[in-house]
C-alpha cells in the first residue's frame, strides 16, 4: 500500500554508528551500518545495493539488465528512493519516487553462528502501482528481532514502468516481475556472503506482493530460486488482478493520452520507442485515463502472457496453469484478514467522502460491479443477484449498510479467490513434501491500516482490515506508530515473527493448521491458524469454519 505523506521517507536517513564492510565477488565492496531493532538493540543493514542497471533512457520499458561492478566502496548505509509511482489509495493521488530505483536491502543479525541462516525475501504490496522496499515502509525490525534469518527487501518497477506492454518483443511487459526475479537471482549469487543460505530462500509478500509470490511459483523461469513461498492476503485468483489480453490497445490508449503522434497507428516498435522518450511523470499520470469512476478500477497494471523465450515470465494463463497443476510446488502459506476488513480496502474511500458517497449511490449497482471487480460486461442484474444472496435490501451505501457491503466486497475480492486458490490446488498437490498452511488474522489491536484509509480512529466494526497482519510482521513506521513494547500488539508481533521464521526454516507454519484435500468436500474448509482477540487480549486457536454464501455465483463468474 501507499499513502499520503509517504514521500517524507525519501529525505529520512537511518542513523548509523560503526561501519561494516562486505565484498561481493565480481561486483565490489560496500559499507553497511547498524540499525536499531524493535525489541533488540541493533542488527546489521546493507541498503541501496544495485541489482540491476538503472531502467532509464533506452532501458526504460525493457527487461532488467544485471547491475555492473562499481568502483571504490559503495555506501550501503542508506536506502534508495522508491520507484516512481502514483498512489490511488491516498486521499490525494500523490506522485513520488524516481525511475532509477532497482536496489535491494539486506539485513542480518549482529550475532551469527558459522552456519548460514534461512533467507526471507520480502516483496512489497501496493496494487502494482505503489509501495516501497524502504525500511520506513518495509522495515525488517520485527523479523530481525528473532535473530534467526537474513531479510532482503526488493524494489520493482510499478505502474506503466513495470507492466506496460505491446504484446511482442518490442515491449514484452511483466517488467516488475522480472525485476523481482533478477533480485532473486542476485540473492542466489550473493546472499551467502552475508551469511544467508541460498538453498533456504523463502519469498513472501502481502497483497500485490502475495500475488507476486504466487506468480513466481507459476513462472517456469523462477523455478529453483526459492524453497518456500508465502502468498499473504493475495494470489493471482484475486479478481482485481487479471491477465491483460490486449496489451497493445492499452499502450496505444496511453500513448494517445500523452499526445504521442499517431499512437493509434504506429508500429509496436515505433510506439515502444516513443514511450521510452516521454516525460516519466507524464507516463505515470496517464494511468488516470484508465479509471472509470474515481479510483476504480483500483488496479490497471496487469501481467501479460508472453511468447516463450529465455527471459519470459509468463508463457500461459497463470490460472489455467494453476488449475492444471503446472506450478512449482513448494511449502506454501496463505492468509486473509477479517471478511469486512478485507472488503473495506475498496469501499472505505467512497464511504468516508460525502461527495463520493453521493456519486456512488447515484449509480449504485454499476459502482458495486466495479467495487466487486466483476468481469467487464457483467449485467447489473448479476449485482442484484449477489446482493440478494446476502439478503441485502436497498441500493445505497450508508452508515447502516457499509458493514454488510464491506463483507460482500471481502468475500468477492479476497475470501472466495483465496478459497479457490487452495481448493483447486490441493487435489494434485504433494502435501507430504510441500505442506500448505493458512492463517486468518482477526486480531484488532492498537493500530490499524484502517486509520490511514479512513482518517478516523473509529473501527466501524470492521475488525482487522487488509494488511493489518502486515503491520504486525513488517515494520511500517512511515504510516503506523510503533506498538508499545509491553502491549498485546507486541505479543502478536513476536508470535507472528516466530511462526514465520520457523516456516522459513521448516516449511511448516503450525503443525495443527496444515490443509488436506479431503477437507474441501461440500464447500468445506481446511484447518487454519486463527489470530484473534483485541487490544486488551490476544487469542489464538485452530479453526476450520468458513461461510461461503455466494461462492457458486463467484465461481460461475470467474471460472
Amino acid at each position: 500500500m501507499q499513502f499520503a505523506g509517504f514521500g517524507v521517507l525519501f529525505v529520512v536517513a537511518v542513523a548509523f554508528a560503526d561501519t561494516l564492510d562486505v565484498c561481493l565477488k565480481d561486483m565490489g565492496c560496500m559499507r553497511g551500518t547498524f540499525m536499531p531493532g524493535y525489541q533488540i538493540e541493533e542488527f546489521e543493514a546493507f541498503m541501496g545495493i544495485p541489482f540491476a542497471q538503472p531502467p532509464v533512457g533506452p532501458l526504460r520499458l525493457k527487461n532488467p539488465v544485471p547491475a555492473e561492478p562499481w568502483e571504490g566502496v559503495l555506501d550501503a548505509g542508506m536506502a534508495k528512493d522508491s520507484c516512481l509511482q502514483r498512489s490511488y489509495f491516498a486521499k490525494e493521488w500523490s506522485l513520488m519516487g524516481v525511475e532509477d530505483c532497482l536496489y535491494l536491502n539486506v539485513y542480518r543479525p549482529k550475532k551469527r553462528d558459522d552456519e548460514n541462516l534461512p533467507v526471507m525475501v520480502y516483496i512489497h504490496g501496493g496494487g502494482f502501482f505503489s509501495g516501497s522496499a524502504h525500511p520506513l515502509a518495509s522495515g525488517p525490525e520485527y523479523l530481525m528481532d528473532t535473530g534467526k534469518v537474513v531479510v532482503v527487501t526488493v524494489s520493482y518497477r510499478l505502474g506503466p514502468f513495470g507492466f506496460l506492454s505491446t504484446g511482442d518483443e518490442h515491449m514484452p511487459g511483466n517488467f516488475g516481475f522480472k525485476d523481482q526475479r533478477l533480485a532473486l537471482q542476485w540473492v542466489q549469487q550473493h546472499i551467502a556472503t552475508f551469511g544467508g543460505d541460498p538453498k533456504m530462500v523463502t519469498i513472501l509478500g502481502h497483497s500485490a506482493g502475495g500475488i507476486s509470490t504466487h506468480l513466481h511459483m507459476l513462472s517456469p523461469n523462477s523455478k529453483g530460486l526459492f524453497k518456500n513461498s508465502m502468498s499473504l492476503t493475495g494470489t493471482m485468483f484475486l479478481p482485481a488482478t487479471k491477465i491483460l489480453r490486449d496489451p497493445l490497445s492499452q499502450a496505444r490508449r496511453l500513448g494517445k493520452e500523452m499526445s504521442i503522434d499517431q499512437a493509434e497507428s504506429l508500429s509496436s516498435q515505433d510506439l515502444a520507442k516513443a514511450l521510452r522518450e516521454v516525460c516519466p511523470k507524464k507516463l505515470i499520470l496517464s494511468l488516470d485515463s484508465l479509471k472509470v469512476w474515481d479510483n476504480m478500477p483500483h488496479v490497471t497494471s496487469f501481467p501479460v502472457v508472453e511468447a516463450p523465450s529465455p527471459d519470459a515470465f509468463l508463457t500461459e494463463d497463470p490460472l489455467e496453469a494453476h488449475r492444471a497443476g503446472r506450478i512449482n510446488q513448494v511449502p506454501w502459506l496463505l492468509s486473509m484478514s477479517s471478511r469486512a476488513g478485507e472488503g473495506s480496502l475498496l469501499i472505505m474511500r467512497a464511504f468516508i467522502n460525502p461527495k463520493l458517497r453521493a456519486e456512488f449511490n447515484e449509480n449504485f449497482l454499476e459502482h458495486m460491479a466495479l467495487l466487486l471487480n466483476l468481469p467487464e460486461g457483467t449485467p447489473v442484474q448479476t449485482v442484484s443477484e449477489i446482493l440478494a444472496a446476502y439478503d441485502f435490501k436497498g441500493e445505497s451505501l450508508n452508515n447502516e449498510t457499509m458493514l454488510k457491503l464491506a463483507e460482500i466486497s471481502g468475500d468477492f475480492n479476497f475470501y472466495y479467490p483465496i478459497y479457490e486458490t487452495i481448493s483447486s490446488y490441493l487435489p494434485y498437490a504433494n502435501l507430504e513434501e510441500n505442506p500448505l498452511s493458512m492463517y486468518i488474522f482477526e486480531f484488532f489491536g492498537l493500530r490499524s491500516i484502517n486509520t490511514i484509509l479512513s482518517g478516523s480512529t473509529d473501527d466501524f466494526g470492521l475488525g482487522a482490515v487488509h494488511m493489518d497482519d502486515a503491520i504486525h510482521t513488517v515494520h511500517f513506521p512511515i504510516a503506523v506508530e510503533d506498538f508499545p513494547k509491553d502491549s498485546e500488539d507486541a505479543k502478536v508481533v513476536q508470535r507472528m515473527s516466530l511462526l514465520m521464521t520457523n516456516f522459513a526454516k521448516t516449511g511448516i507454519f503450525h503443525e495443527a493448521s496444515t490443509c488436506k484435500a479431503t477437507d474441501f468436500k461440500d464447500l468445506g474448509m481446511c484447518k487454519y491458524f486463527h489470530f484473534g482477540g483485541n487490544k486488551n487480549k490476544y487469542l489464538e486457536d485452530i479453526q476450520s469454519n468458513m461461510t461461503l454464501t455466494a461462492f457458486p455465483i463467484w465461481k460461475k463468474l470467474f471460472s
